[in-house]
């Protein structure tokens, strides 16, 4: 049966380092990969969702539905449930309110600022997070991506040379690495629905 998928709503990333806390393994609610987490700062996970919307913005065959929007009616159905509501429902229920086809969920893990300089560090930047598209009417997972990386010295791990190019030679900030990392998973997003019926 072919997929329709016009409308997607984007949630706000979770930082799971608040939910499990620091330096422990995180499993992902929805794929249940495995991520260190680590610190998170307050304004990490609405960078991740704003540049997430940004990026998918270019995908002229999906109209988006930005986080702002899916708040208000979260806290109503949290309310009206008596926060009795699972995380994947809530994300489903709040999609078909929206009248949104599917929904976009992402979880950080970690977001660990460099110490030092782009020319010299003490501690590199490391960041790790998922993301994933769901389908409002089945919970179905439609695609899937994860990105997890703590920079490195070309001196560390010769077979970076593109990454170690393309950033200059030099130590990035967690919020550059953070949209390097979203570049490329979303290089992978589906650009239609006719792409979707071949995940």
């Amino acid at each position: 049966m072919p997929l329709d998928v016009k409308k997607i709503l984007i949630f706000p990333f979770e930082d799971m380092a608040g939910v499990y806390g620091q330096n422990v393994d995180a499993r992902c609610p929805v794929c249940g990969k495995v991520f260190m987490t680590g610190p998170v700062p307050e304004n990490a996970t609405r960078i991740l969702t704003d540049q997430v919307f940004i990026l998918l913005e270019a995908q002229k065959d999906f109209e988006l539905i930005p986080a702002s929007q899916a708040r208000g009616v979260m806290s109503g159905l949290r309310a009206k449930n008596n926060n009795s509501v699972s995380e994947p429902d809530l994300w489903l229920e709040t999609g078909r309110n929206l009248d949104a086809d599917a929904v976009i969920v992402g979880h950080l893990y970690r977001f660990r600022e460099r110490i030092g300089t782009q020319y010299s560090v003490e501690v590199p930047a490391s960041v790790a997070f998922d993301i994933h598209l769901i389908g409002v009417n089945n919970g179905r997972l439609l695609w899937s991506g994860k990105f997890d990386e703590t920079q490195q010295s070309l001196f560390e791990d010769l077979y970076q040379l593109g990454t170690f190019l393309r950033r200059r030679g030099r130590w990035i900030t967690a919020k550059e690495l953070a949209v390097s990392g979203l570049e490329g998973i979303l290089d992978t997003f589906p650009a239609s629905a006719m792409d979707l019926k071949n995940q």
